[in-house]
């Protein structure tokens, strides 16, 4: 994960600015995604919760699990990342416990003036990408996207060929995607906007890449990892679990989460009681 560039240092009295540091080399990465264009992660009936249910824009399908400080969310917007998060710290409180995020995407995601997108192979558009990579080389790949666009927009005075769905279908066969260019304000990789949230009142804040193929059950690793990432956590310690629309990535998640904090509970109410 990329750390946040360094404050700008003054030029001392009299003389010159010090010269800009050499941006961090990445690894190689660990396939090549410069002809795979960027498809925004909102389409058409995303909503999925009932109708009753409280709505968050930016945050499609967020809901929390009753009695567990477990939530789910869809892919949210950058701005809701904040309306999650303070929507935890509302229902938990004010404390100085971790927050953990759970991010069960394979898919590197980017954001383009505050909203997702993830590449999508040029031949199937329709589809998320189905890679099998390392949570490391799954990051490298996402910082590496980020550049590559990046670099596209500087090339065209900053307008970036971006695709949607021009409509929604349950076949992702029968979707039709069209092209449009995106005057870019801003881009970010998701890893950029979780280093601004540590710098901006969530220093506690702590990610987990969880790689779950979309529509399929998560594999063993992945499961260890959800416990590895839990295990040494109080119970009380909140959670948020995300993926592209906040279904099956994430409630196999949230599942995972309750069942080992159902554990902790009666572990940590057993010793007080001891």
């Amino acid at each position: 994960m990329a750390d946040a560039p360094p404050a700008e240092v003054p030029p001392p009295e009299g003389g010159e600015a010090p010269p800009e540091p050499e941006p961090v080399e990445l690894p190689p990465a660990c396939m090549d995604l410069t002809d795979f264009p960027p498809k925004i992660d909102f389409f058409d009936n995303m909503l999925v919760l009932d109708e009753k249910a409280e709505k968050v824009e930016g945050a499609n399908n967020l809901r929390q699990v009753n009695g567990f400080p477990v939530f789910g969310t869809g892919q949210t917007t950058e701005e809701g990342f904040l309306k999650v998060l303070d929507k935890v710290k509302a229902v938990h409180g004010e404390t100085d416990e971790k927050m953990l995020w759970f991010n069960m995407r394979k898919e590197p995601v980017v954001y383009i003036n505050g909203n997702p997108f993830a590449p999508r192979n040029p031949e199937d558009l329709h589809r998320n990408l189905d890679i099998e990579f390392s949570v490391e080389e799954l990051d490298n790949l996402e910082a590496h996207y980020t550049n590559i666009l990046k670099a596209k927009a500087e090339e065209k005075e900053g307008v970036l060929r971006t695709m949607k769905d021009v409509a929604f279908a349950e076949n992702p066969m029968d979707r039709e995607a069209v092209g449009e260019d995106t005057k870019v304000e801003n881009l970010k990789g998701q890893f950029e906007i979780f280093n601004s949230l540590r710098e901006n009142g969530f220093e506690n804040l702590v990610t987990h890449r969880i790689p779950v193929t979309e529509e399929r059950s998560a594999g063993e690793a992945s499961f260890d990892m959800m416990v590895e990432g839990l295990k040494n956590e109080p119970a009380s310690t909140p959670c948020v679990f995300s993926d592209q629309m906040g279904r099956g990535r994430t409630t196999s998640g949230m599942v995972v989460a309750c069942l080992i904090k159902e554990i902790q509970i009666t572990t940590e109410l057993r010793f007080v009681s001891s």
